[in-house]
């Protein structure tokens, strides 16, 4: 099913764009140059509706002369194709991102810089409707917000907010913002000192993954933030195990604890009975970005048992 609808969504992305492509190809043939690639409107972020009948994407607008790029959220019908095309976000100078539908398809969530300070690039979440109307915000997490996803049982609404390094987790209930006309306010799930990276839902949505560092380095930290930003070849960097988030009750638990390897990445099996992982060398000369693929190998473990075996 997952692959069906992955399909679906990447033809419907394709059509878009060489719809768009093309018309301007027949306005003038001539070779194609540089200039034309950089200067051509690119389709992102496509998500599908539950029901299968909309596609949610974004599309990317250039501006050569600042070297930048904008992105603003579209709505097109499967059946109706490029003539029912909406757009749904109008912000000439800030970007909309990751449009996301509820589990239900009554609304979708989407990621902007719109009320960012400065003109930072702090991004919050909002929500809107596919009938359309203004977006209404729905998070003011003080250094923006990184990533999100809905749990598949359509009750909570996840995300990262935080500084680099420090990043932690939250939910939002659904039920709430769907209803509510000003901001609810969030559960906090994590409080790791050295913040959360990269993590996961489970399918049935009883539990979170996610990779932290073992330690803080405290002298890398405050480096950085003095903006002696000198990249150190091979540096002593802390190592990184694998959690598990249960969301009901919240409940946090380290999963590995390995000293030889630190976990770079994971995934999740269909059934949630197991978590594969890689884990790369602890040396810190076998982990820079030329041999870490080297020195990495492939664990798999059994979650109702906390065995881990060497792949």
């Amino acid at each position: 099913m997952q692959t069906t609808r992955l399909r679906i969504v990447r033809a419907i992305a394709t059509s878009l764009f060489l719809t768009s492509t093309l018309a301007v190809a027949a306005q003038a043939q001539r070779p194609m140059t540089f200039l034309d690639v950089q200067e051509m409107r690119r389709v992102g972020s496509t998500d599908l509706s539950p029901d299968g009948r909309w596609l949610l994407y974004t599309v990317s607008f250039p501006d050569w002369e600042k070297a930048e790029r904008q992105n603003d959220i579209f709505l097109v019908s499967t059946r109706d194709g490029l003539p029912s095309t909406r757009q749904m976000t109008f912000t000439a100078d800030k970007d909309e991102m990751s449009p996301t539908w509820s589990m239900d398809g009554s609304f979708f969530v989407f990621a902007s810089n719109r009320d960012a300070p400065n003109n930072g690039s702090q991004r919050q979440l909002y929500l809107m409707r596919p009938d359309g109307g203004e977006a209404r915000k729905l998070t003011s997490a003080k250094d923006g917000v990184s990533d999100f996803a809905f749990s598949r049982d359509g009750r909570w609404l996840v995300y990262r907010a935080g500084k680099s390094g420090e990043q932690q987790l939250y939910r939002l209930p659904v039920a709430a913002i769907a209803q509510a006309t000003t901001e609810v306010e969030p559960e906090q799930l994590t409080k790791q000192p050295a913040g959360v990276g990269s993590w996961e839902l489970t399918r049935d949505s009883r539990r979170i993954y996610f990779i932290t560092a073992d330690t803080v380095d405290t002298e890398e930290k405050e480096r950085r933030e003095k903006k002696f930003t000198v990249d150190i070849r091979n540096a002593e960097t802390p190592l990184s195990s694998l959690w598990a988030l249960d969301l009901d009750p919240v409940r946090v638990t380290r999963l590995t604890r390995d000293s030889s390897i630190t976990v770079d990445g994971f995934q999740i099996s269909p059934d949630g009975r197991w978590v594969g992982f890689r884990g790369i060398s602890a040396d810190r000369y076998k982990r820079n970005i030329t041999e870490e693929g080297i020195n990495a190998d492939l664990f798999l473990l059994e979650v109702a048992t906390g065995h881990i075996e060497r792949l």
